[in-house]
C-alpha cells in the first residue's frame, strides 16, 4: 500500500512563530481532512521548498465569532487582529464576509524546521 499524502498548506505570507502558529481557512474542507497530531507541509504559494508541521488543534466556527484573543497565534503579524485577518480575507476570496464558517488549523513545526 502507497504512503499517504500529507495535506499541503498553501501560505499567501510564508511567516511562521516559534511554538504554536494559527491559519484561518475558508470552510470546513480541512476539518474534514486533518485530525489533532497529523503531520502536514507548509509551502509558500509561490512554489519553493514546504516545511513540515504537526497540527495541535481545529476549531469550526463562523468568522465574526473569532475573538481577538484567538489570533495572538495567528502565523502571519499583519493579521493578528481580527480587522485585519478580514480585510485579508477580503483581498484572497472578493465574495467573504463575517458570516462565513471558517476553520481555524493551529499547528507547530516540526525541530529543524
Amino acid at each position: 500500500m502507497a504512503p499517504e499524502k500529507k495535506q499541503v498548506l498553501l501560505f499567501t505570507t510564508y511567516k511562521f512563530r516559534e511554538g504554536t502558529n494559527l491559519s484561518v481557512r475558508r470552510g470546513i474542507q480541512l476539518a474534514s481532512k486533518l485530525t489533532t497530531g497529523d503531520a502536514i507541509r507548509l509551502q509558500s504559494r509561490e512554489g519553493g521548498e514546504q516545511r513540515k508541521a504537526i497540527v495541535t488543534g481545529l476549531k469550526v466556527k463562523r468568522f465574526r465569532d473569532i475573538r481577538e484573543q484567538d489570533l495572538a497565534v495567528e502565523h502571519d503579524p499583519q493579521c493578528r487582529s481580527w480587522n485585519d485577518l478580514f480585510a485579508t480575507l477580503k483581498k484572497l476570496y472578493d465574495d467573504f464576509d463575517e458570516m462565513e464558517i471558517v476553520t481555524m488549523v493551529y499547528f507547530t513545526l516540526e525541530e529543524g524546521e
